[in-house]
């Protein structure tokens, strides 16, 4: 048995000494494990995709976002899926506030004209038979985030929260009128309508919520909002 071996076994039955050097990991060999789960069909392992480029700006190494899409052709399932999944982990390290591996958001503002807002719905489909959880992918996120030494204290998420939570009634006050509103917020926390507030929940309300997600509507409010 190796030194390096016997150090690690040792450490599995409790006693452990330290942890043997490992070789330091590569840009390309990241591009490489990035694709192979593109393409693996495995969701539970894909589910680990955003935590990787989250590792990657955490580390500071760089990845060249452009050669990993360029090496396929342009309708490949693989990179239609490597696509995906770089958009939806833009989506969920801005989301979550951690931030991205430099280029990925120039290259997610230029995917999201040809898929749109990925995590919209509660599923995103990559090959005809993949389906990925966008809760799962979201919470595979935070507990890598929460791992992280010193991510950020509970004021800092504190104070981002209630921001956030300020951000949204500002924009819902926008939006609907302050009843319309109220049921929305009583509707998502899964509150109990009563028989009125319901009939003009699917009446009224609804119909707004379903024109919020229509993709080339999202996709005209950006653009104009720029302006």
């Amino acid at each position: 048995m190796k030194k390096d071996e016997l150090i690690d076994v040792l450490g599995r039955l409790g006693y452990p000494l330290l942890v043997p050097e490992r070789p330091r990991i590569t840009r390309g060999r990241v591009a490489e494990v990035l694709t192979t789960l593109a393409a693996c069909g495995d969701s539970r392992l894909i589910e680990g995709f955003p935590v990787i480029l989250a590792n990657c700006a955490h580390k500071g190494l760089a990845l060249d976002f452009d050669a990993l899409l360029s090496s396929y052709a342009t309708q490949s399932k693989r990179k239609q899926n490597l696509e995906k999944l770089l958009l939806i982990s833009f989506q969920l390290l801005k989301d979550e506030g951690l931030q991205e591996p430099e280029g990925l958001s120039s290259q997610a503002e230029i995917l999201r004209k040809t898929y749109g807002d990925l995590l919209a719905g509660e599923t995103v489909m990559l090959d005809e038979d993949i389906f990925l959880s966008t809760e799962r992918l979201r919470n595979a996120l935070r507990r890598y985030a929460s791992s992280l030494e010193g991510f950020s204290s509970t004021r800092e998420r504190e104070k981002r929260k209630q921001q956030q939570s300020f951000e949204l009634q500002q924009d819902l006050s926008l939006l609907f009128s302050p009843k319309q509103k109220e049921l929305v917020l009583k509707k998502f926390a899964g509150e109990s309508l009563t028989k009125t507030e319901q009939e003009y929940f699917s009446r009224v309300v609804k119909k707004k919520l379903k024109a919020l997600t229509n993709t080339e509507l999202r996709r005209i409010a950006t653009r104009l909002a720029k302006t």
